[in-house]
C-alpha cells in the first residue's frame, strides 16, 4: 500500500506529470515536440518531465517517440478512472456531502454531465419547482420523498382530473403520511390520488431525509440539509437511472400500501 500510495504521490505533486502521462496514454506514440506543444510548457519542462517519467519506469522513447511501458498503461487507465470519479465527486460533493448512505451505490462517474441545483436563500424553492417541472409531463413516475408537498399533490390530482394516462408509485416516510392525512387542505388532492388507479402510494415505516425519482427517461437525486431540501442531481444517464429504479424497488419491498386517507 505504501508504495502505491509513493506513486500516486508521485503523479499528483506535478501536473505536467500527469498530463504528460495521459497524453501519452491516450495517443501513443507521441512525438516529444507535439507533446511539448500540447502541454503547453517550456522545452526545459518538457525535457525534465519525460526524464523523470522514464526512470520512474512509466514510459520508454525512441526515436523521439514516446510509448508507455505495461506499468506506466497499467497506472494511467487507473489514475485517469480515478481522477474522473474524484472530480465527479468533487462537483456534486453538496449532494453527496448531505446524501443517504443508500447513495454511496451511485456510479459517479455518471454523475458527469448531469445538471445540478442547490437550493439558496433567494430560491429556496428551486429544487420543488424542478421536480415538478419533471413530473408535469411524464407518463412512468416512481419516486422515494421525504415530505408530501401540497404543490404535488395537486399537481397529481389534476392530471387525474383531466383524465391523462400515466403510471406513478410513490415511497413516502410514515411521518409524512399522517402529517398529510392530518391536513385539512390536502384531503381532497390526497383522496383524488389514493382513489385513483394511476397512483399507488406506499408508507415506509423509518424516516426518509432524501429524495429519488424517476420521470420516464429522467433520474434524479436529491440531499437534504437542516430539514430542508438542499440539492438535486437530474441526469438522463441510464446508469443512473437504473441506479434511482434500484433505490425506489428497496424502499417499496420495505413498505406498506396505502389505500386510505
Amino acid at each position: 500500500m505504501e508504495d502505491a500510495v509513493a506513486e500516486l504521490r508521485y503523479l499528483t505533486q506535478s501536473d505536467n506529470r500527469a498530463e504528460a502521462l495521459g497524453i501519452v496514454a491516450d495517443d501513443e506514440p507521441v512525438d516529444r515536440s507535439a507533446l511539448e506543444s500540447r502541454l503547453d510548457a517550456s522545452h526545459r519542462t518538457v525535457v525534465r518531465v519525460v526524464n523523470s517519467l522514464e526512470e520512474r519506469g512509466y514510459l520508454r522513447q525512441a526515436d523521439r517517440e514516446l510509448r508507455l511501458t505495461p506499468f506506466g498503461a497499467g497506472i494511467a487507465t487507473r489514475f485517469d478512472d480515478a481522477l474522473d470519479r474524484t472530480a465527479a465527486a468533487v462537483e456534486f460533493e453538496t449532494l453527496l456531502r448531505n446524501g443517504p448512505p443508500v447513495f454511496r451505490d451511485l456510479p459517479i462517474d455518471a454523475l458527469s454531465g448531469a445538471e445540478l441545483l442547490v437550493a439558496s436563500s433567494a430560491d429556496p424553492f428551486s429544487i420543488l419547482d424542478r421536480v415538478l417541472s419533471l413530473r408535469a409531463e411524464s407518463t412512468y413516475i416512481r419516486e422515494v420523498a421525504p415530505a408530501v408537498q401540497q404543490e404535488s399533490i395537486d399537481q397529481l390530482a389534476s392530471r387525474i382530473r383531466r383524465g391523462e394516462e400515466f403510471d406513478v408509485e410513490t415511497v413516502i416516510s410514515e411521518r409524512a403520511s399522517e402529517r398529510a392525512s392530518e391536513r385539512i387542505d390536502y384531503r381532497e388532492g390526497h383522496e383524488t390520488t389514493i382513489e385513483s388507479d394511476s397512483v399507488d402510494i406506499y408508507v415506509h415505516p423509518k424516516p426518509i431525509s432524501f429524495f429519488v425519482g424517476v420521470m420516464d427517461d429522467t433520474a434524479a437525486f436529491g440531499a437534504s440539509k437542516d430539514g430542508q431540501p438542499h440539492a438535486l442531481a437530474v441526469s438522463t444517464d441510464p446508469e443512473l437511472r437504473t441506479a434511482a429504479e434500484s433505490i425506489f424497488e428497496r424502499y417499496r419491498d420495505e413498505s406498506t400500501h396505502k389505500t386510505t386517507v
